[in-house]
């Protein structure tokens, strides 16, 4: 009865302090959650859901499957970590793992093809490193407006040559690369090289980068980003499928090894411990509080939006490739002590208002800011000085990703 009631006088003085602090903000991209959680998740990053950032180094597989082992760590939607490997002597075939869908969220798959990109540059990043050169050869065609929720897909096949090893910076960065959602530093800007060099990395990926730093230009990006994600939010159907992939609870971080996590939402320390005693919100408020951080942290600090847009937005191909562009800029952000974070929310909004067969206002907004009708945008994300350092999130292991 004691134990009962220090626990009382306790949550009572939490929530408390939390009224305080203005309430429990978790920001991801997608979707926001608060949580009570078991102690043990009082020590972020512990446990089998978290070694794949380490073994790679401490257990280094033979290759080819040391390329498997890094591909696990890419970026991708939502960390849905949406692929399947099949490895061969000289070869691996990559598979999209269709029940690893975000639904509405993503309703052709047009994420799940650019986080599968990711994992494709970082195996042939791996490659090079451990001497040997890379083919890719990947499926062509357009993403299927009604798309399979079962079984695989066969995306791409990667073959390898024996080469010469280099074992280059972006190798290197590959673990330590990590979305960071917390507010990043307003006082420093992004330097004319860092944006020629990733204008460069575009055009070599045969991709138009558009980026967005102030004035009306910038003005209007944000405008849009903050329109996008409230259309989201009115979204029912589109909540409820983002947030069935939160994790909030260490169990479910250890059980899944996948998912957004409090510990990666960008909180504060104070905020991150009072979001893991009190319990979850519904899925509507705990959207709304991230659509309030996407205007007043994520916009409102970023040094820079950038814009990644192809000829085709449902090429299946050119998908791949900007996936993997994006990871290579990820790494060179990485490399060049810089933060990046996803924010594909007016490109979230195009696919559902083309789902749903609505006059789509939100792609007439993105071609009016990234080359007219010659182009379409299918990737937006933001980057700016860090001001608290990047973690990493939950990975399943590398023999849960083979076939």
């Amino acid at each position: 009865m004691e134990n009962q009631t220090k626990n009382l006088t306790r949550r009572k003085l939490l929530k408390s302090s939390l009224k305080v602090t203005g309430g429990i903000a978790v920001a991801v991209s997608g979707g926001l959650v608060y949580r009570a959680v078991e102690e043990d998740m009082f020590s972020p990053f512990d446990g089998p859901a978290y070694q794949p950032w380490k073994s790679w180094k401490t257990d280094p597989l033979s290759f080819p499957l040391v390329t498997v082992q890094m591909a696990i760590l890419a970026a991708n939607p939502h960390n849905t970590q949406p692929w399947l490997f099949k490895v061969h002597q000289d070869s691996i075939e990559i598979f999209a793992d269709r029940r690893r869908h975000l639904g509405s969220f993503d309703p052709f798959r047009r994420e799940m093809q650019i986080g599968l990109g990711c994992a494709i540059e970082n195996m042939t990043l791996a490659a090079k490193a451990h001497g040997y050169d890379s083919q890719v050869e990947v499926i062509q065609g357009a993403l299927a407006e009604h798309p399979i929720t079962e079984g695989i897909d066969k995306i791409a096949t990667v073959s390898f040559t024996q080469g010469i090893a280099e074992n280059t910076s972006l190798y290197q960065a590959i673990a330590h690369r990590h979305t960071d959602r917390n507010p990043y530093d307003v006082t420093k800007s992004i330097p004319d090289d860092m944006i020629q060099a990733f204008a460069t990395e575009c055009q070599a990926h045969a991709c138009r980068l558009d980026i967005f730093e102030h004035g009306k230009a910038r003005q209007s990006i944000d405008l849009l980003m903050n329109k996008a994600t409230q259309a989201i939010v009115q979204d029912e159907e589109m909540v409820m499928d983002s947030t069935r992939w939160l994790r909030t609870t260490d169990k479910a971080i250890q059980t899944h090894r996948d998912g957004p996590t409090l510990d990666g939402a960008g909180l504060s320390p104070m905020i991150r411990v009072l979001a893991k005693i009190f319990p979850d919100p519904t899925p509507l408020e705990g959207h709304r509080i991230w659509a309030t951080a996407t205007k007043e942290s994520h916009l409102a600090t970023a040094a820079a939006i950038g814009l990644i847009s192809i000829r085709h937005r449902y090429s299946k191909a050119e998908n791949l490739t900007v996936g993997r562009l994006w990871q290579r800029l990820h790494l060179m952000a990485t490399v060049a002590g810089l933060s990046m974070h996803p924010m594909n929310q007016p490109v979230e909004w195009v696919d559902r208002q083309k789902q749903l067969g609505q006059a789509n206002s939100a792609e007439q907004h993105l071609s009016l800011l990234a080359g007219g009708a010659a182009w379409q945008t299918t990737f937006a994300f933001r980057m700016g000085y860090p001001t608290v350092p990047a973690v990493p999130s939950p990975r399943k292991p590398v023999k849960e990703s083979l076939i």
